[in-house]
């Protein structure tokens, strides 16, 4: 079994135990083992006895599988809980204790069944549950039909590498490369579109049907691949063969979206030219062509530079206003640091020696350790004292990694404090100010009118020991949709404030997303790009968050974690009053 297969079991046990009441610790143990195989770049079966955060169980759950190809802990599992209750935990709103009730005490087991009990009024009379939760499930059901039309790129981004890393080691293919909507780190994904380059494409067809996973074959011709694809669900495959003299051409095709091919093939035809995958081909006369072998070669033709291919959605990246910013657009190379992660102290996979570590070697300057606050006792959230016990370990990791890596290397002492239903905060407002800073986020209580939980969040955010708004609308794709957040209301307490508002960089989140950052620039609200991390591969979903502001043509200066040390510390200490950084020059 590969990487992705072993996560898929992992996660797929995670869920059975969630839907039976085993403990949070298991649930999540297996949860981050799973996110930790699946972002592996190395097959798991090299480095078993070094993964971190992986006990024996779980690594014997892993041999077994790389050993037979099963698990009886799965199976195991399987026979106690009928499998269509899997499909009830994509419905918004039900969560894995909701259907252990709805299937103990009203025998329910399928999203039909579910439907038509609420439909029938009968799941409002289940104790603590009322018409409104049973409203709320209705609703979800609706919605998750509706959802699961696009998949998120959270979900899909991971298969699809996987299934091109196979493709390239295929004998004939010179290169494979994703496109369309992964490429352009789009939220939610129609399919998976991949530009193979090869002189053989009839022999690289043959080999890529015999993969593990292809499913039914929906159309095969001489240049062309379409089939369904199946390792974690069903998702569409389609795949198309270029030569390598005409790959730049056929690449810029499967990458941008409709409007923006447009725009090149009437650029095009205003030369006189007709442009496709192919190349380019004079009107007049079908032998005058000009292959592109490169990207940058389709755009050079059309006097354009070639731009990222984030950016290739209609004729954006060529306007005006636009092409005088790209230039100063945040890049990934910018990013000093990570101002929103988690270690084991609260719900993260990995210590917090080994975040930073992770995030030393990327070359930041700084990060921020946010454990969540103490009322989120779900995710372990911190006690006072155990919030300080993490400070003095920070404090003493901070000078022993400076020391080692022969630079400073910052470790802020911060927190993800919890939003509370009235507005007002976790800690007190003593315990925030020792804080070097806080993240201040949403996580209960989504049902909020529009005017509460606005009144909720501007609150927060117009506290003067509150530096960051966390995942500000709540937004996870193909699971939970935005709270009924006035995010204009949002972004104008900001400016008032000078609070900075997240873009969390988790692909299920996005969140902010372009439309609101573009309007939060434009109103001079400062952003942080974060990962909101629970282990070391989650620094990687960074990325993600680049690409989506890049999108909303988000300037390098707007975002604080691009700023120096110094300057960022000023930031942070706007309302706590001038401090030098623990004496030490940084």
């Amino acid at each position: 079994m590969d990487n992705l297969e072993i996560a898929w079991v992992l996660s797929r046990i995670a869920d059975y135990y969630e839907i039976l009441g085993e403990s949070a610790f298991r649930v999540n143990a297996y949860r981050r083992a799973a996110e930790t195989v699946e972002r592996l770049d190395r097959p798991v079966a090299e480095v078993l006895e070094d993964l971190p955060g992986v006990g024996k169980s779980i690594r014997a759950v892993i041999e077994e599988l790389l050993t037979t190809g099963e698990s009886q802990l799965l199976r195991s599992l399987e026979e106690r809980v009928p499998g269509d209750l899997l499909r009830l935990l994509d419905v918004p709103g039900i969560g894995p204790r909701t259907i252990y009730r709805l299937y103990t005490e009203l025998g329910l087991t399928t999203v039909e069944e579910v439907r038509a009990a609420a439909e029938a009024k009968k799941i409002r009379t289940l104790k603590g549950f009322g018409g409104k939760v049973e409203a709320r499930i209705l609703e979800g059901i609706r919605a998750m039909g509706k959802r699961r039309e696009r998949v998120p790129l959270a979900e899909v981004y991971p298969l699809a590498q996987a299934l091109v890393a196979q493709i390239r080691r295929i004998p004939g293919v010179l290169d494979a490369v994703v496109g369309g909507s992964i490429r352009r780190v789009e939220p939610t994904i129609g399919d998976i579109d991949i530009a193979v380059k090869t002189t053989t494409p009839e022999e690289v067809s043959e080999r890529i049907v015999r993969l593990r996973g292809v499913r039914e074959i929906l159309a095969r011709g001489e240049d062309a691949l379409s089939f369904q694809y199946e390792l974690l669900w069903p998702i569409r495959v389609d795949i198309r063969f270029f030569a390598p003299e005409i790959f730049g051409s056929g690449l810029v095709y499967f990458t941008g979206d409709k409007e923006h091919n447009i725009y090149l093939r009437r650029l095009a035809k205003g030369r006189g030219y007709h442009l496709s995958e192919w190349g380019f081909e004079r009107e007049a006369d079908p032998t005058d062509r000009i292959l592109c072998p490169e990207e940058e070669d389709v755009y050079r033709v059309l006097d354009l530079f070639a731009p990222s291919p984030e950016l290739r959605i209609g004729d954006t990246p060529f306007r005006p206003e636009n092409r005088e910013r790209i230039s100063h657009l945040v890049r990934l190379e910018d990013i000093r640091g990570d101002l929103h992660m988690h270690t084991d102290y609260s719900d993260g996979g990995d210590t917090l020696e080994a975040m930073a570590r992770a995030a030393l070697a990327r070359g930041y300057t700084y990060i921020a350790i946010t454990d969540h606050s103490r009322s989120l006792k779900v995710a372990g959230g911190l006690s006072l004292e155990r919030l300080r016990e993490q400070g003095e370990e920070i404090r003493r990791l901070e000078e022993r990694l400076s020391e080692e890596a022969g630079r400073p290397f910052v470790i802020l002492r911060g927190a993800e404090v919890d939003i509370l239903p009235d507005g007002s905060l976790d800690y007190e407002d003593e315990v925030l100010r020792e804080l070097d800073l806080v993240v201040a986020s949403v996580h209960t209580h989504f049902q909020q009118s529009r005017e509460e939980i606005t009144a909720r969040i501007v609150r927060a955010a117009r506290h003067p020991f509150v530096d960051i708004i966390g995942h500000p609308t709540g937004r996870v794709y193909g699971r939970r949709d935005a709270y009924a957040l006035d995010v204009e209301a949002l972004i104008a307490a900001a400016q008032e404030s000078g609070v900075t508002l997240e873009l969390n960089s988790h692909p299920y989140r996005l969140d902010l997303g372009p439309p609101h950052l573009a309007l939060a620039q434009e109103h001079g609200v400062r952003i942080a790009i974060n990962t909101d991390a629970h282990n070391v591969e989650g620094l990687e979903d960074m990325f993600f968050g680049v690409a989506t502001a890049r999108k909303a043509y988000v300037l390098r200066d707007t975002v604080i974690n691009t700023w120096d040390f110094p300057r960022l510390w000023s930031y942070l200490r706007r309302n706590r009053g001038p401090s030098p950084y623990r004496g030490r020059q940084v």
